[in-house]
């Protein structure tokens, strides 16, 4: 009877080749997330006491209203091309917005009136 532990034993060598290939970190190869905006990648203000604020993104945000903003007495304004509220809070602005040492909160679009009636 021929000895079985040599085709074992390369079997088993097999398979640890497999498994370090499956489970070894692997570098140069693109990350699977989705990909985020460039402002919250690059932007993020660190403030003292590692409070963190968002500035105010470069552009409108999805249903966001753009301008024009209400007018007085109303505070809204216009900020890079979409209507901003300004807070009484001063930063660190936690989960709002910062510009020029203000925190402000999106204004959110209003829905269009109908123009027609029927269907």
């Amino acid at each position: 009877m021929p000895p079985t532990w040599p085709p074992r034993a390369l079997g088993a060598l097999a398979v640890s080749i497999a498994l370090w290939g499956v489970f070894a970190p692997v570098r140069g190869v693109p990350s699977l997330e989705r990909p985020r905006p460039e402002h919250v990648m690059t932007d993020w203000l660190t403030r003292d006491g590692e409070a963190v604020s968002v500035p105010v993104p470069p552009k409108r945000l999805e249903r966001q209203q753009a301008p024009p903003c209400k007018p007085p007495p109303s505070a809204q304004q216009e900020i890079n091309g979409g209507c901003w509220s300004p807070m009484e809070q001063r930063p660190p602005c936690d989960q709002f917005y910062e510009h020029q040492g203000r925190c402000y909160v999106p204004v959110r679009e209003m829905p269009k009136r109908p123009t027609s009636i029927g269907p």
